[in-house]
């Protein structure tokens, strides 16, 4: 395997020098001309910083499943409950002598108020957890953190741009990052480069960290309370390549690869395409695979290829928007759940799923087929101005198994989840932009256990019963 790795790193470091040395000759002309001894002044002058206040209001109540344990009353009770503010500060340069450039960013964050008696509010994601990936003192932190401090690139007038430093990496459907209000950062770099209608990218990291950590760690194959950090669990990098190819047609065709060091292969494919009708109807396929290596230390995540296959559609009618998304996974092995990313632990990277529903559950148990509807609707027309949108969508799961294909001991397999969203969107004025909105998330299952406040002992990642409401402002700004 190591035999593999190391060709696969040698030919992507290949792909790298051929997308970069066209580029570095056509700059050595550059240098010859007479305007390139001041070019250097668009770094400054095409420079921008913006910046942004964030404010997240978050009550979410949790179903303690009943027992003889009095404490234990079939009720709900508080699992999360903070309130917390934010403000980012982004500085972008522009390229001098058309090429080199800087990007600086950060942002601290303060819990306004905070349940400190539940253990569970040091997990918010928008304050800090701890300085590093499986750190904790077991409060939420107050701090700040830096976001991006990359040095930037391009190349054949844009054609061909690259990054290094403490940034965020973007491969299709293998790397991404967490978000708060804030991106989470690698410590790595990436190149891209289109040519036409095809879109070549190459990526690689060796650190990462959320936003809720402050401090860039090493990427593990065990999860944060499995001695991490011991040496047979290091992972020393993980990396990934994409290419995508979009047809004049708007049919566009997206293949993946990723890979962290002796752990994990993964895979994604997506077929996308934008139709002429109800508004320009947006469809896909989506493919999401990855394998795992056994070995001594149960590393083995997955007993074979597991996978999470996605269909979706979108389209318009008027004011209203709609959202029409099915998925269907396949997850056999010890984790009994697919995530697309390329180690075990939350937080420890992050992959670039594109399906989110905003309702609680990953909708990802093995063997599980979920569908999900969403509709929009702005009010103009009602309210006499502009700004206001309403939503409502829902969620279902069914077929839920374990990774060895059993049931839970109830033989219950099924979950589900209704939304409600309103949002107001400043127009005009000084607060132009300013986005306040209000989420509710209604989701239910019926896996009982005999544990206070969990149904991971019945099916791993499938939530226990919640009630969630998020409020947010998010006000952004631009100094220059």
């Amino acid at each position: 395997m190591e035999k593999v790795i190391f060709k696969r790193a040698a030919l992507s470091a290949a792909v790298v020098t051929a997308l970069l040395a066209p580029g570095m000759a056509l700059a050595a002309q550059d240098m010859m001309s007479p305007e390139y001894g001041k070019s250097y002044e668009a770094f400054l002058d095409e420079g921008k910083l913006t910046g942004g206040l964030f404010y997240f209001q978050r009550e979410r109540d949790q179903k303690v499943y009943k027992t003889t344990d009095p404490t234990k009353d079939g009720k709900y009770h508080s699992d999360l409950s903070h309130a917390t503010a934010q403000a980012a500060l982004n500085y972008n340069s522009g390229y001098a002598w058309n090429m080199v450039g800087l990007d600086l960013g950060g942002y601290a964050a303060y819990n306004l108020a905070i349940d400190e008696s539940n253990p569970n509010n040091e997990e918010n994601e928008f304050s800090f957890w701890g300085t590093k990936w499986g750190t904790s003192d077991g409060q939420a932190e107050n701090g700040s953190s830096i976001t991006n401090a990359a040095l930037k690139l391009k190349f054949m007038d844009g054609g061909i741009t690259a990054k290094a430093g403490w940034t965020q990496l973007y491969v299709p459907g293998i790397l991404g990052v967490n978000w708060s209000y804030q991106p989470g950062t690698y410590q790595g770099g990436q190149i891209e480069g289109n040519f036409g209608g095809l879109y070549l990218t190459y990526a690689i990291a060796n650190e990462y960290k959320a936003p809720w950590f402050k401090e860039t760690q090493k990427f593990s194959s065990a999860k944060a309370w499995m001695n991490p950090f011991d040496d047979e669990n290091i992972i020393d990098y993980v990396h990934g390549i994409a290419a995508r190819y979009t047809f004049e047609n708007g049919t566009a065709i997206t293949g993946s690869f990723g890979q962290s060091e002796g752990y994990m292969d993964s895979y994604h494919l997506k077929l996308a395409h934008k139709f002429d009708v109800l508004n320009g109807l947006s469809t896909s396929y989506q493919f999401y695979g990855s394998e795992t290596e056994d070995s001594s230390n149960n590393k083995e995540t997955y007993d074979g290829l597991a996978w999470q296959q996605a269909l979706t559609a979108a389209w318009g009618s008027g004011p209203y928007g709609f959202r029409l998304e099915g998925l269907w996974t396949k997850a056999e092995g010890d984790e009994g759940n697919y995530l697309p990313r390329l180690t075990r632990g939350y937080g420890n990277s992050q992959g670039a799923n594109e399906i989110w529903w905003d309702s609680r559950s990953d909708w990802n148990a093995n063997n599980e087929k979920a569908v999900f509807f969403g509709m929009t609707r702005t009010l103009d027309d009602l309210v006499g101005a502009p700004g206001w949108t309403v939503g409502m969508s829902g969620a279902y799961g069914w077929d839920i198994e374990k990774g060895d294909g059993s049931k839970a001991s109830n033989g219950e397999d099924t979950e589900s989840a209704i939304n409600f969203d309103v949002m107001y969107t400043v127009q005009d004025g000084k607060l132009k932009g300013t986005l306040f909105k209000l989420h509710y998330t209604d989701y239910n299952n019926d896996i009982s256990t005999n544990y206070s406040n969990s149904s991971w002992t019945e099916y791993n990642n499938v939530f226990t019963s919640e009630r969630d409401v998020k409020f947010h402002i998010i006000m952004p700004f631009t100094i220059l």
